[in-house]
């Protein structure tokens, strides 16, 4: 699921809502990549990127809000 859902953006630009969420959650829960690295990919390849939206998602994403924190099951949401 994530895979696919880079190769999309790397191939089109876009990504859904969805994979997105399944992709920071992937990258910076379960692999503990620092979430600014992928809030720079994002903003390198998005084609509808916007600065508040992609950087405010991924620090939430990264439990940083004060919100709840959202840790998607990527095996569960790629059947």
């Amino acid at each position: 699921l994530v895979d696919a859902n880079m190769r999309e953006l790397a191939a089109t630009g876009f990504m859904s809502n969805r994979g997105r969420q399944n992709v920071a959650s992937y990258l910076v829960l379960d692999l503990g990549l620092d979430w600014r690295l992928g809030a720079e990919h994002f903003e390198e390849h998005l084609v509808d990127y916007t600065p508040e939206s992609n950087w405010g998602n991924w620090h939430a994403a990264a439990g940083l809000s004060g919100g709840r924190l959202n840790r998607f099951n990527t095996l569960k949401q790629s059947k």
